[in-house]
């Protein structure tokens, strides 16, 4: 059982890595393009790769919509972060640009890495200077009405799904940016591929994106608040989903 998931693992890699070759070259046009309105262009390739990528891998997707989002608004997406397949999901459920914030080491990954520093936003972590800029990059996408999505546990979750601790920035940015935070509960990505994992498993995929929470009036004071607010709904979703699974590993 143990070798066939773990052919399963390799032909999803396969699927994954195919998909971005196939549409790089459009990447590729839209980064170097002197038109940076393109830039936009990149989401339908992003939803293409993700989708295709859960179907070809024969996972279905269950998306639950809590609320209707504004095309004309741009938010901070907040998920959790427990499998190498999170950004794929967060780009199924979510239906605008999003930018990420990404580990600066993912722009070692070859081809990947060079799309990702081009159109995503990188975290140098422990460099203040760079962390401010890092924030100054996120509030001018949120400004572009490009929407933001960070995973706050700063890293795939070795323990899942028990969350980890969330760390301030996204918090940080949609205040100072008073954009609404979307919290994005990924129920089961820790189960198809979880991090570290050597095989690839068959399971639905579980998704919620909650309703907006308004940062419209709030300071700086008022982050870790919201950051409590928002760990909070994403850790209720995983729990009434997941029972005894979670409450025995917390």
């Amino acid at each position: 059982m143990t070798f066939i998931l773990r052919l399963y693992m390799v032909y999803g890699v396969c699927v994954f890595s195919l998909g971005l070759l196939i549409l790089y070259p459009l990447y590729i046009i839209i980064i170097l393009s002197p038109n940076k309105r393109l830039l936009k262009f990149s989401y339908y390739l992003n939803k293409l790769w993700s989708t295709l990528t859960y179907i070809l891998i024969f996972i279905p997707a269950r998306i639950d919509y809590r609320a209707k989002l504004s095309k004309d608004q741009a938010y901070v997406f907040v998920a959790n972060h427990s499998s190498f397949l999170d950004i794929p999901a967060v780009q199924v459920v979510v239906n605008q640009m999003i930018v990420f914030l990404g580990k600066k080491s993912l722009t070692k990954i070859p081809l990947f890495g060079w799309m990702f520093k081009n159109i995503h936003i990188c975290v140098d972590r422990g460099n203040a200077v760079k962390t401010e800029k890092m924030f100054r990059q996120s509030i001018d996408a949120l400004d572009k009405g490009f929407s933001i999505g960070v995973f706050p546990e700063g890293t795939q979750n070795r323990k899942p799904p028990v969350l980890q601790k969330f760390k301030d920035g996204a918090f940080i940015i949609a205040i100072r940016a008073q954009k609404p935070v979307v919290p994005v509960t990924l129920v089961t990505n820790w189960k198809i591929w979880p991090a570290l994992g050597p095989t690839l498993h068959w399971h639905p995929l579980i998704l919620i994106q909650h309703e907006p929470i308004s940062t419209e009036g709030m300071t700086l004071d008022d982050v870790k608040m919201l950051k409590e607010k928002v760990k909070n709904i994403i850790e209720g979703e995983l729990i009434n989903h997941l029972g005894e699974a979670y409450t025995k590993k917390n």
